[in-house]
Order: structure tokens, then sequence, then C-alpha cells
């Protein structure tokens, strides 16, 4: 497989930005068909440094013969083309993006730059604001080849390097200027950027004149950091053959271990909770939380209404580190936490979740049940509360099958939904699923990394059976059917054991000391301080 990085002069004018725009797509139109991924750099239709408010004028009256080079080239050489561009991403917004096409010259996806310069913003007048609010990294997956993206200043966040690698890419494809930075930082952070991430790094660069000592560079680096071809200030295409785009380095777990892929190596000891998304307010994951442990059942439900964000809110606040909700379907596929499939319980609404679109939900008042000061509280998506509390507490995930349902498996298109959210908010090592057996078949089948917790229905007492059928990492006990047999031969199979429920702080020790491992409680804090008063805790 041939990668190709085109590197262009960096132009010190208007003039000589157009002949950089033009050598551009000659240089696509030049790629033959040995070519098979193709990558241009940073500012493809506007490559030099513009008085204010002149760069999107150019790039707009160049656009269209960047663009148009690009899809012939990917249909000519049946290759993958990536073009960095100023592009009107929405109507009067203008972004510093990289654009990938198939094989057939289709857009497959669009990177949008996360890191800007002040320039971009107030000399270039590119749009910032999507930065300013959560995005996973974007993963473009063209021919089964998994392409990340950087943009010129992306590069020095290793924070942000670090989410990517978190998405296995197979490719990272870097367009940039870096027109200060000497070869040896440019050489270092490409072999950084490919050894943690465990993916191919194709750069492509601008040329700041053949004997300069700073910028150009447009190089393949290896997944072991290995650079396979660099090319200093030229101006033309680079080009470099590999054998295996998927390959991944193998390295020992620490000397003399056996061998596992080298992003594997750096993830398995990450403190997470120190700088991934949330920063301090994140915890320990459910792998790594320690026990015993008590768990807000349906947020902290004594003091704000069950499964709401200030129930949930009001629980972390005062120190859960595991929080226990139920999830249901509207009518239109929407993920909203709910307990009943009834409403008049906990809201002024009659009929059935299921049975409401999402939009008629939101009508209903979700509060003044508990008490009339939470008046107008709303129901709350899944989304919501991810968006809210991700990775500061472990979810205890209840799946809730739908009774009228009578299928033999929690259905696939919802559980990927589920799973594609706890995804998007990196929540997926701090949850487990928890439901009936239809919910474990599905969990198996679609979300088998997702660690699976087994419910007591519809049999309570074989409930350890279940668990062991379908290598559920726990069991939750309904109170009052389990008994201490069912406790050891849970833990002697290595099972955890959770107990729904108990509210009496006079039990706390005792139920801990019997072999449970997790209590959920209706009345968090007296529970805690029970079990600290106890010495548990």
């Amino acid at each position: 497989m041939k990668l190709c990085a085109i590197q262009i002069p960096f132009a010190y004018s208007v003039e000589d930005a157009e002949k950089s725009v033009t050598m551009a797509v000659d240089e696509l139109n030049k790629c033959d068909n040995s070519c098979d991924i193709i990558l241009t750099p940073e500012y493809s239709n506007a490559p030099a440094a513009f008085p204010a408010g002149e760069c999107i004028p150019f790039a707009q009256a160049h656009t269209a013969e960047l663009i148009t080079a690009a899809r012939n080239a990917a249909k000519r050489c049946n290759a993958i083309v990536a073009v960095n561009y100023v592009c009107e991403a929405e109507a009067g917004l203008f972004r510093n993006t990289t654009e990938i096409f198939d094989r057939n010259g289709v857009s497959a996806g669009r990177f949008f730059k996360q890191h800007l310069p002040r320039a971009e913003k107030n000399i270039n007048m590119l749009d910032e604001e999507y930065t300013r609010s959560f995005r996973t990294p974007d993963i473009v997956e063209v021919d089964g080849i998994r392409f990340a993206f950087l943009i010129c200043y992306d590069t020095y966040f290793s924070e942000y390097v670090s989410h990517i690698a978190h998405r296995h890419p197979d490719v990272v494809l870097v367009s940039s200027f870096q027109r200060a930075e000497r070869k040896e930082i440019l050489r270092m952070q490409n072999q950084h950027l490919a050894f943690n991430c465990n993916a191919y790094v194709l750069r492509a660069s601008v040329s700041m004149g053949e004997n300069s000592a700073l910028g150009g560079n447009s190089m393949a680096v290896s997944p072991d950091g290995t650079i396979l071809g660099e090319f200093g200030n030229r101006c033309g295409t680079f080009t470099c053959d590999i054998d295996d785009i998927k390959w991944k380095f193998m390295r020992s777990n620490s000397f003399g271990g056996k061998l596992i892929p080298n992003d594997q190596f750096i993830e398995q000891a990450r403190a997470t909770w120190a700088y991934r998304p949330c920063g301090s307010m994140t915890v320990e994951s459910d792998a790594k939380m320690p026990y015993p442990r008590i768990c807000a059942h349906r947020g902290f439900k004594t003091v704000a209404p069950e499964n709401t964000l200030a129930a949930f809110g009001a629980a972390i606040a005062m120190g859960a580190n595991e929080i226990e909700m139920d999830i249901r379907f509207t009518k239109d596929g929407v993920p909203v936490v709910a307990h009943d499939s009834a409403l008049e319980r906990v809201s002024n609404g009659e009929g059935f979740i299921e049975e409401k679109t999402f939009a008629e939900l939101q009508a209903l008042d979700f509060g003044s049940r508990f008490g009339e000061r939470y008046a107008g509280v709303k129901i709350a998506t899944f989304e919501e509360v991810l968006a809210k509390f991700a990775r500061h507490a472990v979810i205890n995930l209840h799946l809730k099958t739908e009774e009228k349902a009578g299928c033999a498996e929690f259905p696939k298109d919802k559980m990927e939904l589920i799973v594609a959210l706890l995804e998007k908010y990196d929540q997926q090592d701090h949850v487990y699923f928890m439901g009936d057996y239809t919910v474990m078949e599905s969990a198996i089948k679609y979300a088998p990394h997702i660690p699976r917790c087994m419910g007591a229905f519809p049999d309570p007492f074989e409930i350890v059976d279940r668990a062991i059928k379908y290598n559920c990492k726990k069991v939750q006990f309904f109170t009052p059917h389990y008994t201490q047999e069912m406790i050891d031969k849970a833990r002697a199979n290595g099972i955890i054991c959770n107990l729904y429920y108990c509210d009496d702080p006079a039990l706390v020790a005792d139920r801990f000391n019997a072999g449970i491992d997790t209590i959920l409680t209706n009345d968090f804090w007296s529970v805690r301080v029970a079990a600290e008063k106890a010495g548990i805790m």
C-alpha cells in the first residue's frame, strides 16, 4: 500500500498563494493508480498568511477546483483522498476542515480542527464555537481502515492524542503548517503520535523553502515509532510503501512479559480520573473501584425525585461513587431514565412511556408528585445524564424489558444505541448492565465488553446459576429473596454480590459482613454514615 503526502510552498503573497493552490491541484492530478492514500497539507485552498478578513474570500474562490481535483484523484487512482481546506461547514460558518473521500470520490466524513490558535479566529475569521463543548475525536472508516485526524496545532495536545488512541485508529492523518517548528520536534511529535496510538501516521505540510531548517517535513511513521520516510522542504508528492495498514506494534507487557499491543500496554495503567474528559471530577472505573460500595438507587431519592438529574446530582455531590438508574425507550426511540412503564406514580401524566413520544413526555411534570418545590422537573434522557455525570460515578444501568414485548433478547438496535452513547461520553469503563436474561442475551452478542449483572427475576432463587450461565461479573439479589448459601455460591464463583436493597442503617454492617459487596439504597446518606461508623468504608 502506498501512502502519499502532497507538499506545496507556503505563500507570502496572494500571487504566491495562487501558485501554491495550483500546485496542490496539479499534484492531485498527477497521482496515478499506484497511490492508495493521498493527503494534502493544511489550508490547501488558502496556503498563506492573509491580512484580516481576506482568507475566507480567497478560499471560497479556490475550493471548487481543489475538491474537484480530490474527487477525480480518488476515482482515477482508486484511492482514498483526504484534503484539508477552509470549508463552509454551515451557512456562513467556515472551519479548518479535513474531508476524506472514498475510492468513488464520495465524501466519507469531515474533521474540524479541535484546537485553534487565536489568529484563526481573529484574522482568518474561522468558526470555533463547536470546540467549546464535548466532541468525541472523529473516526472515519473507509474500506475497513479506521482514520483519525489532527490538524497542525492539535498535535501538541497529548490529552487529545490519548483520546484518539482510545478510539483505536489504523491511520492518523496530520495536515499541518507548523512553519516555525524545528524538524527534530516534528519528528518527535509524530513518532509520539504513532507510538501512542499504535497507528500509522501520514503527515502533509508546506515547504518553507528548500534550505529552511524549519517547517515542511511531510512524513510517514509506523506504529512502533519508526520514521519510514520524510520529505524535508522539497515540493511535490512524498510517497512511502507499507505492507499492512492495520499492523499493530506488539511489545512485552513489562520485562519478560507476554506480547500485547502497544496501545494496550499504555492504556492498562492509565489513571483516567486524573486527566481524561471530566478531569478531577472523575472516579475510578468499575474494574478499579474498591469494595464495599454503597449505590444510590435511582439517585438520592429521599431528597429529590427518583431517576432525575437532581437525584443523581445530589447523590454524587454527597459522595456516591455508584448510582443506579433505569432505562426505558419512548415511542420514538429515545432512551429515558424511568423505573415504571406507567406514568401515574411519578408524573402528572397517564399511560405508558413506550406509548409516548419524547416530546409528549417532555410536556409532563416529573417533580411535583415528590414535592411541590420540584414542580416542573422534566424526565431525563440517558444522554443528558451522561453529559452531566460521565465518569463522575459508576452506573448500575438497569435496562428495563418491556412487559409486553415477549422477546427472547433485548432489542439489538436499542442495545447498540445505549453502547454508542456510553462510548460517546467515554463511560464504558464506568458502567455495567443489570437486567433479566433477555438483557444478558443481547449484551453478550452486541456489547460483550460491558460487564453484566444478573437481575433477580423471573426466579430470584436461581439468580446465581443464571449469572454463571451468562458469565456475569455480578449478581443483584432482591430482598428478601436470597440466602447466605446463594451469597457463598456467588463468591465461590468469583461473582460480585449486589443487594437491592437496604435502607435500615442498623442492618448495614450485617449485610456487608454476610458477603455483600454493594448495597443499593434509597436513602444514600444514612446508609453511608452507618457504614462509616461501622468502619466498613
